[in-house]
Formats: structure tokens, sequence, C-alpha cells
């Protein structure tokens, strides 16, 4: 069930993948690119739950839960939530008559937001359940698998999405509201599968803290767990590939001239990166360890913009391996950060592990919101270059980390 979750979701987001289809169906509203990072800043992307709107329940969440030994009531009432708002967003785009650009911008807002909001709310019990469910030296397979096939699926996403976009009789926004529906159906079946899944048990906490006491609690834990708090640093600054990540799709379609459908072909290399990558990641994962993967995809991640800047108009239709590379670095920080943060977290105190990580990257939020400043009164290069520097102070930074298979933290 795990498994078919990871598969029908990952295959449900490459119809409005977060990186490509949503920021040119918010361009196609408005030219602001300051308006597309606020948005870019506040939906989820694929295996991340640092956006804005998911950041801000998890420790109220954490403190909840560890008190509890059944956590997935919880993630089943987000999840459907969550599985509606595609849904919602599918019939309001379709059903205008006209397009009204105001309307359809603040209604996406508001839906993906809420979207995200639950994601925020669903990743605390959804990774306490697979920490207790599955062993540190198979959760890199488990992960890389349920990418693995969910990226199969998204690359056939990729390819439907380059006809729908790509096909003149279909007028804007019903082009939308077709690839959102497609993301409900799938996303909807995903969820089912993950609402089927068996919750181990394991001894938690008796006593409910006050959120405050809980905070407290929280900090001492941080201040004395030196590994954690590197790991949360580099895990910050590798953050900033998300400055340039929403706008290489607007890069390409207002400085290389590319065409819609094009689009699609982005979405199809992005998860064939993602997915060949992740036969490296899963053996790396389970057989040398996750803080490997880290550095592996912080090297990814820099040359994501590297190669950006050197493609030139003439040589545009080379942008794919833009996605290919970004592909390669969103699978790895899947695999490489999840697995480490669950080797690394105490079984008692797992939510707090998680809820803090979450609160401690919220100014990552915003790193798409500042990407689209320094385009709207920079330059794209300028924010390329940027982006290469941060993460390669995060890579540099990665090399203290410990391995978490010879670390022990405090419980």
């Amino acid at each position: 069930m795990g498994l078919l979750h990871g598969i029908f979701f990952t295959g449900g987001m490459g119809f409005s993948d977060p990186n490509t289809v949503l920021p040119v169906f918010v361009s196609s509203l408005t030219n602001s690119k300051i308006l597309i990072g606020l948005f870019a800043s506040t939906v989820e992307t694929r295996g991340s739950f640092s956006r804005l709107g998911s950041v801000l329940p998890q420790l109220f969440v954490a403190n909840k839960l560890e008190t509890r030994t059944h956590k997935k009531p919880l993630l089943v009432k987000a999840i459907i939530v969550r599985a509606l708002c595609w849904g919602i967003l599918a019939g309001f785009v379709f059903f205008l008559d006209s397009p009204q650009p105001l309307f359809l911008f603040i209604s996406s807002f508001f839906l993906l937001a809420l979207f995200t909001f639950m994601g925020g709310v669903a990743s605390i019990p959804f990774m306490d359940i697979w920490g207790k469910a599955i062993p540190s030296t198979l959760r890199g397979r488990f992960f890389g698998y349920r990418q693995l096939f969910g990226g199969v699926l998204a690359i056939g996403a990729g390819l439907i999405v380059q006809q729908i976009l790509g096909n003149k009789e279909i007028p804007f926004p019903k082009n939308f509201a077709f690839l959102f529906f497609l993301s409900f159906i799938l996303i909807s079946f995903s969820y089912f599968a993950l609402g089927s899944v068996k919750e181990p048990i394991e001894d938690v906490h008796k006593d409910l803290l006050k959120f405050g006491q809980f905070l407290k609690k929280a900090m001492i834990t941080l201040k004395g767990d030196r590994n954690y708090q590197r790991f949360l640093l580099v895990q910050f600054l590798r953050g900033t590939g998300s400055l340039a990540l929403p706008f290489y799709v607007i890069y390409a379609k207002d400085i290389l001239k590319i065409s819609l459908g094009m689009v699609g072909l982005f979405i199809s290399a992005q998860m064939l990166g993602g997915l060949l990558s992740n036969f490296l990641w899963a053996y790396i994962s389970d057989y040398i360890g996750n803080r490997k993967v880290i550095q592996m995809s912080l090297i990814t991640s820099f040359l994501t913009p590297v190669t950006a800047l050197l493609i030139s108009p003439n040589l545009s239709s080379f942008f794919i391996l833009v996605f290919v590379l970004a592909g390669f670095c969103i699978n790895g920080g899947m695999v490489g950060y999840t697995n480490y943060l669950l080797d690394i977290s105490p079984s008692k105190r797992r939510p707090t592990y998680i809820g803090l990580s979450s609160s401690f990257l919220a100014p990552t939020a915003f790193f798409p919101l500042i990407g689209g400043v320094v385009i709207q009164y920079i330059s794209f290069a300028f924010l390329f270059v940027l982006t290469a520097l941060l993460v390669s102070i995060s890579f540099f930074l990665s090399l203290k980390l410990e391995e978490p298979r010879r670390y022990s933290s405090s419980s």
C-alpha cells in the first residue's frame, strides 16, 4: 500500500507539476515574477514540506501526536482534504464562462495553500508510520521504488501534458482544468492506498505537555544534538535551490522562446532523471548511507543552475538537461534527507524531530518569492549564479555530517 501510494501520487502530481505546469499556469494569469514566486513559496513541491503553509501546523501536530499510539486517523482526515482541493480547483477552472485571471489566481492560490497546509498536518503521522514500519536498511529501496515506478507514470503524464498544452483546440484555461482533474483522479487513488496502510504500534510518551513546555523541550533537544544542528543547516542551505527551481520553465519560455508543448517534455525529462537516479540513490542509501546520498544530490543541485546558464537560445533543445538534473536532485533529496532524519530520530521523539526540522526550514518557503524579486529587478543569470553559490556552501557543510548508522542521538 505504501508503494502504491507513492506511485500514484508521483504520477498524479506529474499532471500539475509545481516546477513546470503550475508556473506556466500562473504566468498565464500574471506577468509579475514576484507573484509567481509568491505562489511557488506557498505551494508544496514534490518531496518537500518546507513550503510556508506546510510548516505552520507541524510543531502543534508533533506535540499532540507524541502521546498518541495511533496517528493514522489524523493522516486520513488530512489526505481527504488534500485530494478534494485538486477536484475543486479543476471544477473552478473548467466551468468558468470566460478566463478571469484575478479569480483564478486567488482561488488556485487558496486551494493549493490549503493542500499544502494539510500536507504539513499529514507529514508528521506519515513520516512516523514509515519510521516505525520500515527498517533503516530497507528505507532507501522503499522510497526509491515509490519514486521509480511513480516516475514511469509521471513520464507518461508529461507526454499527456505535452499533447494537451500543445493542442490549440483546447483553449486556456480548460487545458489546465483537464490536467488538474487528472491529478485529482490519481492522487485520490494514492490516498485510498495510503488510507489502507496498517500502522505499527510503539511506546509513546504518556503525558501531554502544554505547547510552551513542548517548545522548551524541543529547543533543549536541538541544543543538545550537534549533528542534528548541522543536518538542519545543510538542509536549510540546500533549500536555496528553490530560489531558481520554479523559474527554469519561465526562463525557457520567456528567454529561450520554447513552445508551450515543451513543458510536457520538461516534466518527462525531470521524471526520467529522477527515475534513473533512483537505482543509484536506493543502493547508496541502503548499503553506504544517507550522508553520501545528501552529498551527491547537492552536487546535482549545483549543476542544475550552472547548466541553465551555459545553454544559449540557439541550443534551447538542450535545456531539457536542466530538468533531468532537477529530477536527480529532487529524488536524491527525498531519499537522502528523509531517511537521514529518520535514522537520527529517537523513536519516542520522532514527531518532535520531524516537526522541529520542518519549522526550522520555514524561511526556505520564501526562497521562490526572493527568486522572483531577483528576476524582476536584476536578472535570471544573477539568480542562477546566486543559487549555485549557496548550494555549493551547503555541500561543503555536508562533509561534516556524521553517518547515522555509526551515530546514536540521545533520546
